[in-house]
């Protein structure tokens, strides 16, 4: 029911279908009171938001009767989610009706995502009170899945304690679920303890399959946002803007703004170009607080839109690291992020469309940037040049050069993240003097250099398996830069200009298949689509057997059957894990011409 359309690192872009409803992720599901809708619907359907959540305690209480359906009461047609009335009881003490009992009602009333009656853990529970209700909160699933076909939400507990968390997402996700709310956090959240929050996000997500889809309960400040979606969340709820705006509060993408603080001018908004701050203060409690609220829910859904983009661009790093600066504890919440190298790594690219921005020690202790240092960095000390790409203002070849990110070859001058990076102070030039790579000494140098790149990328020295006499290099008349490898006037490689690492091409796959042993770079599928593949159509996940372990999203990888056949080749969209555990979506986009297996 999930599947992922783009990615950067743990954020992406998805598409959830459930009862023929289709949302797409990160998505923002507004908290409404089933019975006072007005104008909140009419504004959700106007910013065309694809759903929201109520809550089945208040329905029932309030005499909504079984068999009526939710979607008709609310006048809005899309996803529905019902929560039990679990925060309820955090608020305002125990409720009398148990597990099956809301689950069949919420089925009752039509609701497209259920969620159990599951025990809120408060932050100062002891660890043995929060496991006796991790296990509680597991057998009342267990218990809602045989019970009911619908979609369940199984939510996560462990309150402050990242190995009950674990424990806790363990036992749920070894359920027939897919739907993961992250459970307890609003009370972190009323503290600014966005570490915290991010903690028990990432602690639940590493114990759950990489399809899972993952709600944060609660998490609705949009300056929170980005952080939130950077570590791989997919749905949130939202009633702070109409918290907010009963306390006379202003949402913006950077923080809160007291309206009495105001002197006269209000943040940009449509729903604030009719009023001064004078004006809509004098109004009643009633009118200002929707004026307000529909505003931070505008403003919520622009930075959501936001998000989407900064995740199409790849270039979410730069987007959450640049929001975190805006407040001290967001910023103590990207750097916990930051702990969790040994998770996030396996989900990052090689490289990315969008070059990394510096903006403090934090930039260089992003998993992809800290993979690269701690694979292609020396330690021994290198010559200082000061402009890019230093191979053009060198005057020796193979030397070692002192970058931003440490000592490394001026064979990587023009690769991910050396030359796409931006720091203060540094600045890249019109190229000099092309024709010094006419020089034999310089010659040398270039095919040098396809090795060491290939090398870096690859695992294997190309030049263990081929023998660089017969190897060509096609080059840019304006630039110089390596645009195509040849070998015996086949092409096997292109340079990207982009991010200075190779494309395979046919010959190159066949070079790649017959000197790599199984299962390096390789995504293994099921005999009934082989010839489908041979034919050019992309790898679906579903049909995805095995696959090389340190395969990374934007890989280039060979396609093969179960008995090392090479069908194809492509680059890869999922990790390993991502293509066994997802059942829909594209795992490995092929890039396979009719002309080429001719």
């Amino acid at each position: 029911m999930f599947q992922i359309l783009h990615r950067d690192g743990l954020a992406r872009i998805g598409e959830l279908e459930i009862n023929n409803k289709k949302i797409t992720t990160p998505v923002l599901l507004p908290v409404i009171h089933p019975f006072k809708t007005d104008p909140w619907i009419s504004a959700i359907k106007q910013m065309k938001l694809g759903g929201v959540i109520t809550n089945s305690y208040i329905l029932k209480k309030g005499g909504f009767q079984s068999g009526k359906d939710v979607h008709d009461l609310l006048g809005f047609p899309g996803l529905v989610m019902t929560d039990s009335g679990t925060f309820q009881e955090h608020m305002y003490g125990e409720l009398k009706e148990g597990n099956i009992e809301m689950v069949k009602y919420q089925e009752s009333i039509g609701s497209d995502i259920i969620t159990i009656r599951d025990i809120f853990s408060e932050m100062d529970h002891s660890r043995e009170k929060i496991r006796e209700d991790l296990e509680e909160n597991y057998r009342r699933g267990k218990e809602a899945l045989t019970e009911t076909e619908r979609y369940i939400a199984l939510p996560v507990h462990g309150g402050i304690y990242g190995d009950l968390r674990q424990e806790s997402a363990s036992m749920m996700g070894s359920l027939e679920s897919e739907y993961f709310p992250i459970g307890g956090i609003v009370p972190l959240m009323e503290r600014y303890m966005y570490a915290q929050v991010l903690d028990a996000i990432l602690n639940s997500k590493m114990k759950l399959k990489s399809s899972s889809v993952i709600h944060a309960f609660g998490a609705g400040h949009p300056m929170f946002f980005p952080l939130l979606f950077l570590t791989g969340v997919d749905v949130i709820d939202s009633s702070a803007y109409i918290k907010y705006a009963r306390d006379n509060r202003i949402l913006t993408e950077t923080g809160t703004v007291e309206l009495k603080a105001l002197s006269d001018e209000l943040p940009a908004s449509p729903y604030f170009d009719k009023y001064t701050a004078k004006e809509l203060e004098a109004m009643s409690q009633d009118d200002r607080t929707i004026i307000i609220g529909l505003h931070n829910l505008y403003v919520s859904v622009k930075e959501l839109d936001n998000i989407r983009q900064q995740i199409r661009s790849e270039n979410i790093w730069n987007y959450a690291e640049y929001r975190s600066h805006s407040h001290p504890l967001l910023l103590e919440a990207f750097r916990k992020v930051l702990e969790y190298y040994e998770y996030t790594e396996k989900f990052e690219p090689h490289s990315r469309r969008t070059p990394l921005f510096y903006s403090g020690d934090e930039s260089l202790k992003r998993p992809d940037i800290r993979r690269f240092i701690a694979k292609a960095v020396k330690q021994e000390g290198g010559v200082r040049i000061d402009k890019k790409p230093y191979s053009y203002y060198s005057d020796v070849p193979e030397a070692y050069v002192e970058s931003q990110f440490g000592t490394v070859s001026m064979f990587l001058d023009e690769t991910y993240p050396v030359a796409q990076s931006l720091f203060p102070g540094e600045y890249y030039e019109s190229y000099k003097d092309i024709t010094k790579f006419e020089k034999p000494e310089w010659k040398q140098f270039l095919l040098n250099k396809v090795d060491y790149v290939f090398n870096y990328q690859f695992g294997k020295s190309l030049f263990s398996f081929v023998d660089r006499d017969r190897i060509e290099l096609q080059r840019s008349k304006n630039t110089g830069k390596i645009r195509n490898v040849y070998y015996d006037g086949k092409q096997i490689l292109a340079l990207r200009a982009s991010d200075g690492l190779f494309s395979l091409n046919y010959e190159g796959a066949i070079l790649l298949h017959a000197n790599f042993n199984s299962p390096a770079h390789r995504v293994v599928v099921d005999p009934e689509v082989s010839d489908f593949i041979k034919d050019g159509k992309n790898v679906f996940a579903k049909f995805v057997e095995n696959a090389d372990p340190l395969i990374r999203p934007h890989d280039e990888v060979l396609i093969v059957d179960r008995n090392d056949n090479m069908l194809s080749y492509g680059r890869a969209i999922l990790n390993r894990e991502e293509m066994i555990d997802f059942k829909r979506g594209i795992a490995v986009k092929n890039r396979l011409r009719s002309k080429d297996s001719s």
